[in-house]
């Protein structure tokens, strides 16, 4: 792993994208840095010079003035190994090549390719990144491989084979909250693999968990040290996305054995990394690693006016090993008094406000149980997108507004872990309007917003089962949770 040319590609000071400019790939590639805002020099290379978006084009990398850090590779298979040679007398520091389809229009076999991209690459010090790729995503400098993604950054770092699960999974993700420190798009990884970008991630410093979304993980020693490690030294969540009954044909080596199911549960169990089994559960668990503080205990207190769907959380958040603690009596007693009976009112846990929901005495209810001393660890307020649907549009805007300003308002002013859950679609149009007006605020606000009681009783429940795995092997004393020796 070579982490001083991974850094250099991380926070390029000069990109160069090497393909037919205008039209094609190489010019879709260049719009998408502009409006990412790339922070560095950006220059083209074809294979005849000319001008293109008012930039010159370079015949070869080696002819650009000054060092090239990065160069993103949209050529025809047939010119790769020459563009890659290219690019190693230029001493540039990594190469993505977004390439596919190596078995057409190119004099070289495929398996054949891949031998000589990665001879190539060990014998000159070039960082290939590829091919069947879309390379890097860094916010800290621009770099991008999709203008819609987040320019902020965060803590989270991202790999994925797959090039269609990388957009998808980030998005989501970015639409959630969640904010990136780095990502790679790695394709079929014939030099740089997940398994050096899990090395790479352990020792990055801008980097507080690791997802890992990968088609088919390299077997052996190497790569259980490696997800070990970094365990070890941080949350790794991983997502493996081809079935594990599919061997055969392929560049990588898959995880093999009698039972490979058992094989990749095994892998979990003795690296400690936290295991999903879907794009959504990653997502939700990116959005609970990201932006839910460690919740000290399991017990959970449900505030909401959903009825009978939060009645039937508690059996949801029961299951995944959470508790529902009995409301004390001394706040049982003010609040009985302060609501008069109000019919339809459920002053349990879950708390049921009916038509007093989401109003100003709802929320003042549950900032005083959150900060309640003991009571809960942590606080989830249910609000069903259904909910209010009846009112006239206009109404129904505003109560989604006045929602949104009192849970991030609760958020803010809570000592304890504060969770939004929103579900029960009614209609297109009210759904868009509470993932506008509740779900976007929100979630820049910090709040971590799930789509299902579901979702975030497992997402949270794997959260604290990673906290307190680390917990009983002495590695943070601090972190021990109800339930766990």
């Amino acid at each position: 792993m070579n982490k001083e040319a991974l850094d250099r590609a991380f926070a390029p000071r000069s990109v160069a994208i090497a393909g037919d400019t205008p039209p094609g790939l190489a010019q879709l590639v260049l719009r998408t840095l502009l409006d990412s805002g790339f922070h560095g020099l950006i220059h083209l290379v074809g294979r005849q010079p000319m001008e293109a978006s008012g930039r010159k084009s370079y015949a070869a990398v080696a002819d650009i003035p000054g060092p090239v850090d990065y160069v993103i590779c949209c050529t025809p298979a047939a010119a790769l190994l020459p563009l890659l040679n290219d690019c190693a007398d230029a001493r540039v520091g990594a190469v993505a090549i977004l390439t596919t389809g190596f078995s057409k229009g190119s004099p070289v076999p495929e398996a054949d390719m891949d031998r000589e991209i990665l001879a190539l690459a060990r014998s000159s010090g070039l960082v290939v990144i590829g091919p069947g790729c879309l390379g890097l995503y860094c916010p800290r400098s621009g770099l991008s491989f999709d203008s819609r993604l987040p320019t902020e950054r965060g803590r989270m770092g991202f790999v994925c084979q797959g090039r269609e699960a990388s957009v998808q999974i980030l998005r989501a993700a970015g639409h959630r909250g969640v904010r990136f420190s780095k990502a790679v798009s790695c394709g079929d990884a014939c030099d740089i693999n997940e398994i050096d970008l899990l090395e790479y991630f352990t020792v990055d410093q801008e980097t507080d968990c690791v997802a890992l979304c990968i088609d088919r993980p390299r077997a052996g020693r190497r790569v259980v040290r490696a997800l070990k490690t970094l365990s070890e030294a941080k949350p790794v969540i991983v997502l493996k996305t081809m079935p594990i009954h599919i061997r055969g044909g392929s560049r990588l080596d898959p995880i093999d054995g009698p039972d490979p199911g058992q094989v990749w549960t095994s892998l979990l169990d003795q690296t400690g990394a936290v295991g999903v089994s879907s794009a959504e559960a990653m997502v939700d668990a990116m959005l609970t690693f990201s932006m839910l503080p460690v919740p000290r205990g399991r017990k959970v207190g449900i505030f909401g006016a959903a009825g009978g769907a939060s009645v039937l959380a508690t059996d949801v958040w029961a299951s995944a090993g959470f508790v529902l603690p009995t409301v004390p009596p001394e706040l049982r007693s003010a609040f009985d008094a302060a609501a008069m009976n109000q019919a339809g009112m459920i002053l349990h846990n879950p708390l049921d406000f009916s038509m007093a929901g989401y109003t100003g005495f709802f929320f003042d209810v549950v900032k005083k149980m959150i900060a309640h001393d003991g009571f809960i660890d942590l606080g989830v307020i249910h609000n069903p997108s259904g909910h209010g649907a009846w009112l006239p549009w206009a109404a129904f805007n505003a109560l989604i507004d006045s929602i949104a300003d009192s849970v991030i308002g609760v958020h803010k002013d809570a000592s304890k872990p504060v969770a939004l859950v929103m579900q029960y679609i009614a209609s297109r149009r009210n759904w868009q309007k509470v993932y506008d007006g509740l779900q976007v605020p929100c979630s820049r606000a910090g709040v971590p917003v799930y789509y299902s009681m579901t979702s975030a009783a497992r997402a949270i429940d794997r959260m604290l089962r990673y906290y307190a795995g680390k917990a009983s092997e002495g590695r943070d004393p601090l972190l021990r949770y109800p339930g766990y020796a």
